[in-house]
């Protein structure tokens, strides 16, 4: 693998950490709603005048849950999943194990509490095994730096006008994208959402067709890493800094 290749990949690296970031931040919605969800059995509980120490016991695993939710919020990394992983277990071993002291002392076990015991012991398990696989896929990490640097990067592939900048694409496909083209190298940024590819002059192609309607734009058609879009409307600014790019390219390899 070449170097320029390498460092490609590495910079996708960058971009998958920072998009699972942004998923874990996200996550912590369902933080919040657990906890409601804990505060209410609490409720109920208090409201039947169950013993203070259960209903102790769920508001504190209810604060619990806003806590993670917190903390994915504002520092997000892969540990946000393990996080849930535990908060889930401990939820589920409570839920399941008051059950089964019911159970063994003669009582009826609530159907609803149960199903949601096992629901949460079977999000417990899923989340530890995507913790599993992500410390293999980003054994090492990106550091704060490089997801901030490319935080600025993806700021300013949104905001570029392929009009006033020569390294500017806008692909208005499904999904639109916006591409940067610096160097050998290609950053694609969707439009909406967190998606980024990075690509190089040969992992990315786009076609235009040849007659001119006299619009100012035609029709397109882009594909990257192998993977077709649908049709669109791409404008002569694009089209022009696209092809300069890939005279350039052609003109820096060795013959």
């Amino acid at each position: 693998m070449s170097d320029e290749a390498n460092m490609r990949l590495r910079l996708q690296n960058v971009a998958a950490y920072r998009e699972l970031r942004r998923s874990v931040q996200l996550g912590g919605r369902e933080n919040v709603l657990f906890a409601l969800l804990m505060f209410g059995i609490a409720y109920f509980n208090h409201s039947a005048n169950a013993p203070w120490l259960i209903t102790l016991l769920y508001g504190l695993l209810a604060c619990g849950e806003l806590l993670v939710g917190l903390i994915k919020w504002v520092a997000p990394s892969a540990e946000g999943v393990l996080l849930d992983a535990l908060v889930l277990l401990v939820f589920a071993g409570w839920n399941l194990g008051w059950q089964g002291l019911a159970a063994l002392g003669g009582g009826r076990p609530q159907p609803v509490i149960l199903f949601l015991g096992l629901y949460m012991l079977f999000g417990a398990f899923g989340r530890f095994k995507a913790y599993a696989t992500l410390r293999r896929l980003f054994a090492e990490r990106p550091s704060a730096e490089h997801i901030a640097w490319f935080d600025d990067l993806v700021r300013d592939i949104l905001t570029s006008d392929p009009h006033t900048d020569q390294l500017a694409l806008d692909l208005p496909t499904s999904p639109h994208w916006r591409a940067k083209l610096l160097g050998s190298t290609v950053f694609f940024v969707a439009n909406s959402g967190s998606a980024v590819w990075v690509a190089g002059p040969d992992d990315f192609s786009l076609q235009r067709a040849k007659h001119d309607p006299g619009t100012g734009s035609r029709k397109a058609l882009l594909r990257v890493h192998g993977e077709a879009y649908p049709e669109f409307i791409l404008d002569d600014a694009s089209w022009s800094n696209y092809t300069r790019w890939m005279t350039e390219q052609a003109a820096a390899r060795p013959a």
